[in-house]
């Protein structure tokens, strides 16, 4: 645990150094930083480790073909709740960023014991960060030369259900890669005929579904974090 902060309050930590937090939560932060010498020295270790980070790549919204093959799928959905569930990994969908990408590579790789050190997935490798309304955060990191995807919640909402990954390819069908872990690390090896999709721009997403039906062939719930790939 980075300078014994709790995940937490290490996330807020990363987000001020980013720049991304507003309002409220930017005032908050920063009492914090005057008041906890800590979380001030996490402030600027994650500063160090991501400044360069911060401003490589502009935002870039998803692939247009993504939501006009679900709209596609929708109009031969024919039923209204299921037409309601998926239109709503549409909205939930997010253009990912660079201060999105760094996140998630820094909380895949966290406890670095020399803060002048950038720590990131090696080269080639893509990455994203989970969101969602709820407030459930999870990071991901793919390796195309393993074939291996490793996937970490930060928060993820209480529930009886599990957590199931999905990947959505610019068709905008949404594969399952199986169940992860609500705590630590989950390792997916990705089948050979799912690799080709984990792409630039193609989206991850996480639904709460029943553990004994797992897989899926798709989602029966709205996602509660997505994100998208972005290859570094």
């Amino acid at each position: 645990m980075r300078n014994g902060l709790t995940p937490e309050q290490d996330a807020t930590a990363a987000e001020l150094a980013l720049g991304v937090l507003e309002g409220e939560e930017r005032a908050e932060a920063q009492r914090l930083c005057l008041a906890d010498p800590a979380f001030a020295a996490a402030v600027e270790d994650w500063r160090l480790q991501l400044g360069v980070l911060h401003e490589t790549v502009a935002d870039e919204p998803p692939p247009s073909g993504v939501w006009s093959a679900i709209d596609a799928r929708l109009e031969m959905a024919n039923s209204a709740e299921t037409v309601s569930k998926l239109r709503f990994w549409r909205r939930s969908a997010w253009a990912s960023s660079a201060v999105a990408a760094a996140l998630a590579a820094a909380l895949l790789f966290p406890g670095t014991p020399d803060v002048r050190t950038v720590v990131l997935p090696p080269a080639q490798s893509a990455i994203a960060q989970l969101n969602g309304e709820a407030g459930a955060i999870l990071a991901a990191s793919y390796t195309p030369q393993a074939g291996q995807l490793q996937i970490r919640p930060v928060d993820l909402p209480d529930s009886k259900l599990s957590p199931e990954l999905w990947l959505i390819p610019a068709d905008g069908v949404p594969r399952s890669l199986g169940l992860i872990g609500t705590t630590g690390t989950t390792k997916i090896d990705v089948p050979l005929a799912l690799r080709a999709y984990l792409t630039d721009g193609a989206v991850l997403a996480v639904s709460l579904e029943r553990a004994e039906t797992a897989p899926h062939k798709a989602p029966t719930s709205t996602p509660i974090a997505v994100g998208k790939i972005s290859t570094i």
